[in-house]
């Protein structure tokens, strides 16, 4: 609709004719681009087939109307009047980053970052962006404080086992021997520690040795053994020509012992640890009881001799030990580890020996690091040693986290004849032969 003003050669903005005094409201009517086409009128109801037209006499217009009809699925494109022309599409405006070009962002999230309509920006939430470079950066950061806060935790932890030990080491009694003065003591691959068990009573000295052990830490195969020295067997002791083996100590104390062993039987001694009766108590006491399995002919010995349990052979307890198992008291441990005369002799003693230092390293190795320490701070005082503590701690590691301990006894069987030597019962040894069956003990071998 258009209104006539009078003036109608004036151009008001550009509308020239056109002008309408509605075109200076808010509202604005767009002039049709076309005529508008007339209304068709209802569709008459279909004749019947005898009155119906051919299709070929039928009108032009009908046939006009049916090129412009909306498409159905499969038609071919209609026509579309020359006087209608399709609407240009607007002009997308140029769209520019919202974010920090240093970020990562995917091609996606770079669309949507702009509104439908007028191409503004929007800013996208922490929640929708793709982790970043900064977030890579925060896990890394938390694997380090994980990892870190567990070397701390390491590191307590050794500090930890470190004063025990020293608290420990402090305690023994420190000696200075002749193997402790070598620069290549406790360096090598396998090394050998001397257990002694001094034979002494309350008071007494220079007596000879009831227990010889040797502890060999293989630290290629991260094994342990006992090896037995019977203390009947007749070997050469330096400047004293052939005797008994226990009686070196008494010559000559610990370095004449250990010259001994390494003369005969070709191994090198790192470090010494001598045991009298006391000590072996005190640290028995400190394990409190020990489970043993007893056959019935030393189970009765034991309560018939319980004065073996005491360090001055007097006793006035009464014991009730069955065959089978039995937890032992540190008493009954001792004579347990003493009696000789029960089974076969030395080798049967010698055998309880090291099931006794067996039991009490298991102990330990299986989690009951406090009784270990307690056994350990108890009997240190009783205990002589010319270990330091790096060599305690390589011993202590090696017997804890090792695998089991491997018992052996030298002679070994088939090696040895019986023989009475200047009135004493001895056991002559092939010398060669066990040489060489002690290093397939220490190299786990055997």
């Amino acid at each position: 609709m258009s209104y006539n003003s009078g003036n109608d050669n004036k151009n008001y903005g550009g509308v020239g004719s056109n002008y309408s005094p509605e075109m200076d409201s808010a509202f604005i009517v767009d002039e049709p681009t076309s005529r508008p086409r007339p209304k068709t009128n209802p569709r008459p109801q279909q004749r019947p087939q005898s009155q119906q037209r051919p299709q070929s006499q039928q009108r032009p217009q009908q046939r006009q109307r049916a090129e412009v009809e909306p498409l159905r699925q499969g038609d071919s494109p209609r026509q579309r009047p020359q006087n209608q022309q399709r609407p240009r599409p607007q002009e997308k405006p140029k769209r520019t980053r919202t974010f920090d070009p240093d970020q990562m962002v995917s091609d996606e999230e770079f669309l949507d970052s702009y509104n439908s309509e007028g191409g503004g920006r929007r800013t996208l939430d922490e929640d929708t962006r793709r982790p970043s470079n900064k977030n890579k950066k925060k896990k890394k950061k938390k694997k380090f404080r994980v990892l870190k806060i567990i070397l701390l935790i390491l590191l307590v932890l050794v500090l930890l086992v470190g004063f025990a030990i020293w608290n420990i080491t402090r305690k023994f009694n420190h000696i200075d021997t002749e193997v402790s003065k070598r620069s290549d003591s406790m360096k090598h691959d396998v090394i050998n520690i001397l257990l002694i068990g001094e034979d002494a009573r309350d008071g007494q000295t220079g007596q000879r040795t009831d227990t010889i052990i040797v502890l060999s830490l293989n630290r290629k195969k991260n094994i342990t053994t006992m090896t037995s020295i019977m203390r009947d067997t007749y070997v050469n002791i330096p400047g004293h020509g052939g005797d008994r083996i226990n009686a070196a100590y008494a010559y000559g104390g610990i370095d004449l012992l250990d010259q001994t062993i390494e003369e005969n039987f070709g191994i090198t001694i790192d470090g010494n640890m001598k045991v009298d009766f006391d000590g072996f108590l005190e640290a028995m006491a400190a394990v409190g009881s020990l489970d043993m399995e007893l056959t019935a002919e030393e189970a009765q010995y034991m309560n018939e001799n319980p004065a073996l349990g005491s360090n001055n052979d007097v006793s006035d307890e009464e014991w009730n030990l069955k065959e089978g198992v039995n937890k032992l008291t540190p008493s009954q441990i001792l004579c347990y580890s003493r009696m000789r005369y029960v089974g076969n002799s030395d080798w049967d003693r010698t055998e309880r020996q090291r099931k006794v230092i067996a039991g009490v390293t298991s102990q330990v190795k299986h989690g009951h690091f406090i009784k270990g320490y307690k056994v350990a701070s108890k009997a240190a005082p009783y205990i002589s040693t010319d270990l330091k503590t790096g060599g305690m701690m390589k011993m202590a590691w090696n017997m804890v986290f090792g695998k089991e301990t491997d018992s052996h006894l030298i002679p070994a069987e088939g090696t040895y004849y019986p023989d009475n030597i200047n009135g004493m019962a001895v056991l002559v040894p092939d010398i060669d032969a066990n040489k060489a069956a002690l290093q397939r003990y220490i190299n786990g071998e055997e």
